[in-house]
């Protein structure tokens, strides 16, 4: 059965709550912001918004959710190269993609305090730095390169904090960002 004219696809009620989620939350921030703003915003009930999620946590969660999936995807095909650099560069490139590409949602939700404990309690970040010493770095990962890519993994987000009229376009921030991982974590650039 085909849909009508003015009749919106299913999932598109939810789609447009995130985005009127994120762009309050970049305005006023996680904490500042309520259900009840969001549904105002909105211009619906506050059981509409309850329709698609029971508590603020589940919808921050809910917006979240895209990017723990791609997450475990950048994982999944660094893991998949037999040595060691060629991981590491599929990483240090999928995690560039997927913050520039997703430049509203981590430069909303990175560094925001409610997130922050939000994420201690729902997911396992613990297990997530785990996988990629284990997978990405391999058994024989020194200290030292565990620090590189924790630095590189925490400052990676710094320029999402610049003024948007100072930023850069995205493909340069695209190439500054992959060149800076492969300088701190000495990843000699793949050829073929």
């Amino acid at each position: 059965m085909t849909q009508g004219a003015g009749v919106r696809p299913r999932g598109a009620g939810r789609a447009a709550l995130h985005e009127t989620a994120l762009r309050l939350f970049a305005r006023d921030g996680v904490e500042g912001t309520s259900l009840q703003a969001i549904a105002d915003d909105m211009g619906v009930t506050k059981a509409a918004v309850y329709y698609h999620y029971r508590s603020k946590d589940e919808l921050v969660l809910g917006v979240l959710a895209p990017l723990f999936a791609s997450l475990d995807g950048v994982l999944d095909r660094a893991a998949a190269h037999r040595s060691r650099p060629a991981r590491l560069d599929e990483f240090v490139t999928g995690m560039v993609n997927l913050i520039v590409d997703n430049h509203s949602r981590f430069s909303v939700l990175v560094g925001d305090p409610y997130v922050a404990r939000l994420m201690e309690s729902h997911h396992d970040l613990v297990g997530w730095w785990n996988r990629i010493v284990d997978e990405i770095l391999g058994p024989q990962a020194d200290p030292l390169t565990q620090t590189a890519l924790l630095v590189f993994l925490s400052g990676m987000t710094a320029p999402l904090s610049t003024p948007s009229e100072a930023a850069p376009d995205r493909e340069t921030q695209r190439a500054h960002l992959l060149e800076c991982g492969r300088r701190i974590l000495a990843i000699r650039r793949r050829t073929a």
